[in-house]
Order: C-alpha cells, then sequence, then structure tokens
C-alpha cells in the first residue's frame, strides 16, 4: 500500500506527526497506532487527529483512481486506503466537483422549470369560474359541510386537508378530493410552503398535505359568503346522490370505531383487508344503521382479541379473521331475521360537521337504518311521493292483511312487522317474509 501526500504546513513537527500517520511497512500494516501519536502534537479540545492531520495534508491512494480521469483518489483517513490496487467506485476531488456543478445546474433548471410551470398553473386555475346553482345535491352538502368545519377559510383564504379535521370520523381527505375532483376547489401553489410542489421523474408530484385548497370562484361573480348563504335554500331533488354521500359518510364513522377497537386490542390490519371490510360495511349501511354495525365490530373485534390467546394463534392471525368474522355474522343477521343492538357513540368519538349538516337537512343520525335513510331522501326529493310508490304495497298489505285477520293473528303480525322494520328490513321484504311464513 502506497499514500502519496500532498503536505500544507511548514512546521517541521506537523510535518513528522504526518508522515508518522500515514507511514506503513511493506504488508500495508500501520506502523503506528493512532493513539500513540495522540499527545506528540498539542491540539485544540475536541479536534481529532484524523482531523487535524486532514487540514494540513492531503492524501492520495495509489491502490485507487478516478473512475472518469483515472487521477488517484483523495482519502480522508486510514480506513479509506486499499492494500491492493482495486477498483474505485469514487471519482476524484476534481471530477467530483465537475459532476457537483453539473447537477447543481439541473437542480436549477428544474426549480425554474417548475416555477414557471406553476405560475401557468396558477393563472389558469384563476379563471375558473362555477355556477353554483347547478352543482349536484352531495356536493352542496360537502360545501356546507367542510365551510363548517373550516369557518372562515373556505370563504376567506385558504386551507389544507389538516384543516378540515372536524369534518368527517374518518377519510377527510377523501371528501375533500371529491369536492376538487369535481372543480369546486382549487389547489393555489402560490400559498404553499416552499417545497409542496416537486419534481418525480418527468413529472411534478406534490405533498398533499401541505396542498393549499380555495373555493372556485362564482360564475355570477357573487363572494364566497354568498354563494355558501345561498346554498342553505336549496332544493334538494338527487335521491340517489345524497344517499350516497351518506353512506359515504357512514363508512367513515363505522370505520372510525373500527380503528379505535383495533387499537384498543393492537390488531393490525392491512390495507387490503381495510378495504374488504369498507366494502362489506358500506353493503350492510343499506340496510342497518352506523350504531348497529358498531355493535358488530365490538363483538367481532374482541372475538379476535381472544382468539389470540389461544394455543397455535397469534394477534396477526387473529386479527386477519376479522373481515371475514363481520361478513359473516352479518350473513346470519340477515338469514335469522336477528335484531342487531345499537351501541351509543363513544365520547371520544364525534360526529363530524357532515354528519351533523345530514342530520339537520334529513333528520338522520347514528341510529338510522339505512331503509329509514333511504325512505327519507326520497321523501325529501320527491322521489317517495308518486302514486306508484305506494300503489305496489297495496295488494300485498291487503292479502296479508286478510290471511291474519282469517287467522285471528293480526297482533302476532303486527308486531312481527315492527320486529323485522327495527332489524333493518324495508317495508316491502317485511311484508314479503311475514306472507311466506303465513303461506307455509
Amino acid at each position: 500500500m502506497a499514500i502519496k501526500l500532498q503536505i500544507l504546513t511548514d512546521d517541521p513537527k506537523e510535518i513528522e506527526l504526518i508522515k508518522r500517520y500515514w507511514a506503513v511497512d511493506e504488508s500495508g500494516q500501520y506502523l503506528e497506532k493512532v493513539s500513540a501519536l495522540g499527545g506528540i502534537i498539542e491540539m485544540a479540545q475536541g479536534v481529532t487527529l484524523a482531523s487535524f492531520i486532514r487540514q494540513r495534508c492531503n492524501a492520495f491512494d495509489e491502490n485507487q483512481v478516478c473512475t472518469s480521469c483515472a487521477k488517484l483518489i483523495e482519502i480522508k483517513n486510514r480506513s479509506e486506503a486499499k492494500k491492493v490496487p482495486a477498483r474505485s467506485t469514487k471519482l476524484c476531488t476534481t471530477c467530483q466537483n465537475d459532476q457537483d456543478a453539473i447537477a447543481f445546474e439541473a437542480e436549477k433548471a428544474k426549480a425554474a422549470e417548475l416555477e414557471r410551470q406553476l405560475i401557468e398553473y396558477a393563472r389558469k386555475q384563476s379563471s375558473r369560474t362555477v355556477d353554483y346553482s347547478e352543482i349536484p345535491d352531495n356536493q352542496v352538502l360537502l360545501l356546507l359541510a367542510l365551510d363548517r368545519a373550516i369557518t372562515p377559510r373556505l370563504t376567506n383564504g385558504g386551507f389544507t386537508l389538516g384543516d378540515c379535521r372536524g369534518l368527517a370520523p374518518r377519510y377527510v381527505g377523501d371528501f375533500v378530493m371529491q369536492l376538487r375532483e369535481a372543480g369546486l376547489i382549487l389547489d393555489d401553489p402560490s400559498k404553499a410552503r416552499p417545497g409542496t410542489y416537486y419534481w418525480e421523474g418527468d413529472e411534478i408530484w406534490m405533498l398533499r398535505d401541505q396542498v393549499v385548497y380555495r373555493l372556485v370562484p362564482d360564475a355570477a361573480s357573487r363572494s364566497a359568503g354568498e354563494v355558501i348563504r345561498s346554498l342553505l335554500d336549496r332544493v334538494y331533488t338527487n335521491a340517489e346522490g345524497l344517499f350516497n354521500l351518506w353512506l359515504d359518510y357512514s363508512v367513515a364513522d363505522v370505520m372510525r370505531y373500527l380503528a379505535n377497537q383495533c387499537d384498543l386490542y393492537h390488531h393490525d390490519l392491512s390495507g387490503q383487508e381495510l378495504e374488504e371490510i369498507k366494502s362489506t360495511m358500506r353493503s350492510a349501511l343499506e340496510t342497518y344503521s352506523v350504531s348497529q354495525l358498531w355493535s358488530v365490530v365490538w363483538k367481532v373485534v374482541r372475538d379476535a382479541a381472544s382468539l389470540a390467546n389461544r394455543e397455535y394463534y397469534n394477534r396477526p392471525k387473529a386479527a386477519a379473521t376479522i373481515p371475514g368474522k363481520i361478513r359473516r355474522n352479518l350473513e346470519k343477521v340477515q338469514r335469522e331475521s336477528i335484531e342487531l343492538k345499537a351501541w351509543s357513540r363513544p365520547d371520544q368519538h364525534p360526529v363530524g360537521t357532515l354528519g351533523m349538516v345530514l342530520g339537520e337537512i334529513l333528520g338522520v343520525d347514528e341510529n338510522s337504518s339505512g331503509h329509514m335513510v333511504s325512505s327519507l331522501v326520497n321523501w325529501l326529493t320527491g322521489q317517495g311521493c308518486s302514486p306508484s310508490a305506494g300503489a305496489e304495497l297495496d295488494e300485498p298489505i291487503r292479502e296479508l292483511m286478510t290471511i291474519a285477520l282469517a287467522r285471528d293473528v293480526s297482533s302476532s303480525v303486527m308486531l312481527r312487522f315492527a320486529e323485522l322494520i327495527r332489524a333493518g328490513h324495508d317495508v316491502s321484504s317485511a311484508i314479503e317474509e311475514i306472507g311466506e311464513t303465513l303461506r307455509s
């Protein structure tokens, strides 16, 4: 091993120390230990021997050459030296500086291009407008709920996803993205913190939690406050949109409770398992209430916790059973017409402003079944008032009551009907089930 030295000091003692530090024998072993050299020259407190020597000498390893120009590689301490010639993966100082300068210029060019594109993007965004009298009913409720969650940021300035935490118990970002994708809110790069937007490959990416959003201006040039006030007088007509929004919110309400219960018992569910449960719950909410599904979650999570303590089981295996247990539990409830219990809302589990707005407009809460919400939405939008809606039930009801009176079981029939409705059945399915029982 040979080290070529470029000494930068004229002090004889320092030169002697440098040579002794780098001196090696024929086998490449250093002749003196670092600990033995430490007291030769007095150094300032906190200064190491390696850094002291590095300030007074440049050392080049003759066994390592630059991959670009074949010059010797500079080393900073003994551990970087090679005993035999080896292919280096490093550049010499000059080539590294040149490469760093090229990279710096490239980053500068990218930053300039990013700024140019963001300015152009902001210019296009600022020219957009929306006719708020034409937006769908579900987006109206979302805007009213968002305004309540972040007042006055929606109508006076910008806001981030972090500002919207009060909107819903869970999946707040998804609700906000519904408005962004609908073109009702836009992101404002001019108000975002530095570093929010960046290059990844050849595309502009963003840190979603740092993006600043604002309401798109009104096509009629009304202020944002006037727009929100006008939405309060909305006449609702889209039953499907309103019911789907209730489902979105209710899924978030159920999944927040699931997350709390899983945290309590240290169950860790994968993203795929959570998506499976979300799908199951959304389907179940078309029939049952949020509070009833909380009771299902409570039971299943505790069953999994008990399972985790059994022989040949562990917590990850037990947690993996939760999606299937929820699905089978609901299948049994439906098949056997079991009346689900309703759980009360936990103190640490707030409603969210979207739930409050849905409650005020539809008269629903966590105890409202999917069937009930569907009926209320149809009534609110005028779709439950058509003559055909009641006419379809006239004949089945007449037949059912005729049989009940003939057999003198009308009281039993009415009690069973109320039981099925409480269990989440709609009127039509409840009548059909009782009729089949009476005819069997």
